[in-house]
C-alpha cells in the first residue's frame, strides 16, 4: 500500500470521484426503503446526475490540487461526498452577489 506521501494527484482525484459515487449509492439505498409509489423515477435526468456527481467531486478535488492545497485521502473523499452541497452553496452565493437582473428599459 502506498504511503500518504506517495499518493498522486490522480489518485486523490479518483478518491474524490469515489466519494461522489458513494453519495449516489446512499441515495439509491435511501430511495429503496421508500414505498414503490414514493420512489424517484430513474429516468434520463436522474442518470445524468448519477454520472455528474462523481465527476463534479473529482473536478472539485482537481481544483483544490491546482490551488496548491494539501489534499489528503480523507479530505479528497469528503470533497467528492459533499460536492452537491458545495456547488449549491457556491451558486447561491454567486447569485446573491450578482443581484437581480437589471431592467434595461429606460
Amino acid at each position: 500500500m502506498a504511503s500518504v506521501e506517495t499518493i498522486t494527484t490522480t489518485q486523490l482525484i479518483l478518491i474524490a470521484g469515489c466519494g461522489g459515487f458513494i453519495l449516489n449509492m446512499m441515495n439509491i439505498w435511501e430511495d429503496s426503503k421508500k414505498p414503490k409509489a414514493e420512489r424517484i423515477p430513474k429516468e434520463f435526468t436522474w442518470w445524468v446526475f448519477f454520472m455528474f456527481w462523481p465527476v463534479a467531486g473529482a473536478g472539485l478535488a482537481w481544483l483544490y490540487a491546482l490551488d496548491g492545497s494539501a489534499l489528503r485521502p480523507l479530505l479528497a473523499f469528503s470533497i467528492g461526498l459533499s460536492a452537491p452541497t458545495t456547488l449549491q452553496t457556491m451558486v447561491a452565493k454567486a447569485a446573491a452577489v450578482a443581484g437581480p437582473p437589471s431592467n434595461s428599459e429606460p
